[in-house]
């Protein structure tokens, strides 16, 4: 895929998603230390810390997460504006490639909130705790996007633990950022049906966006669609849907799906601009550069430096 101009915004990609809450990793020496008789002022003092601790966490998970969706849709946007997706496609046939058949999601997520344990709970306490750093040097190098060497890294609890939805999900990321599409597809079909979760649907579509497989892409979106498990991953959902359309040559449709609904917030967050983005960009290349060029220029007013739309705004004037 060919970069656009202005991908150094976009930043790097944290992974404080996969490795999620770990209870143990607590300072264990610090409670150890106690002294008796002051064990009911510290078990209170202990649970301040506790709750901050908790806070911390879900505070910066939040801020990881949307570090994930920016190079999510970098990478979605990527494909989009490639120079072979910027070639206008002629409109094509429904593809005949039926979906893949799937259970239904479970009313309730099944997330583990403690990975480790999981690992020590298959493998035994000594192996477990190996193969638990072996995870967390996976996931550090591809916070460092050093793909090939998170892969490697990952494999062989691919094969040893491949019930343990944090292994099959970073393995399914990693695989996405290298473009093996595929492999990228069942490890994150492993996740859905792990975790219960439609968490990575939109990466997920993105990958049978790449396959054409139209049918998959359209049955995940409306799973996501009826979950809506927050406003970050929908939006993201959308537009990976919209684009769909796109890549066969059907910009009306595209279009009207980005549209639906979407109207300029006075205080816009990180995902009413991706979609602002993607819909400006689906104008564009629809030839419609009036309404192309007002969008860019509201991108522009709310973040100036947002990707290339200053550049593309300035183009289109």
């Amino acid at each position: 895929m060919d970069p656009i101009p202005g991908n150094q915004n976009w930043g790097g990609l944290a992974r404080k998603g996969v490795l999620r809450v770990h209870h143990d990793d607590i300072k264990a020496s610090e409670e150890e230390s106690q002294r008796p008789h002051e064990q009911k002022e510290d078990n209170e003092d202990e649970e301040i810390l506790r709750l901050r601790e908790e806070r911390a966490q879900r505070r910066d998970q939040r801020d990881a997460r949307k570090r994930e969706l920016q190079a999510e849709a970098k990478a979605a946007l990527e494909r989009a504006n490639s120079k072979q997706s910027r070639k206008e496609p002629k409109p094509q046939k429904s593809s005949l490639k039926k979906p893949y058949k799937r259970k239904p999601l479970a009313q309730r997520r099944n997330s583990n909130s403690d990975v480790n344990a999981s690992l020590r709970k298959v493998l035994g306490s000594a192996r477990g705790q190996k193969a638990y750093k072996r995870l967390k040097e996976a996931d550090m190098f591809f916070q460092q996007e050093r793909f090939p060497e998170a892969r490697k890294k990952l494999a062989p609890l691919v094969r040893t633990v491949p019930n343990v939805s944090e292994v099959q999900e970073l393995h399914g990321l990693i695989c996405y950022r290298i473009n093996d599409y595929e492999t990228a597809a069942f490890s994150l079909e492993q996740f859905r049906s792990l975790a219960q979760s439609t968490e990575r649907h939109p990466i997920l579509m993105d990958c049978y966006r790449s396959e054409k497989r139209w049918a998959d892409v359209k049955f995940l979106w409306d799973e996501l669609a009826e979950v809506s498990p927050d406003a970050e991953t929908v939006a993201e959902g959308k537009i990976i849907y919209a684009n769909s359309f796109a890549d066969q040559g059907n910009y009306p449709k595209a279009i009207n799906i980005l549209e639906k609904g979407w109207r300029t917030p006075t205080r816009p967050q990180e995902h009413h601009l991706r979609k602002a983005y993607a819909l400006a960009d689906l104008y564009d290349r629809a030839g419609m550069p009036v309404k192309a060029r007002e969008l860019f220029s509201w991108i522009t007013s709310k973040s100036g430096s947002y990707l290339d739309a200053s550049d593309r705004h300035r183009q289109l004037s």
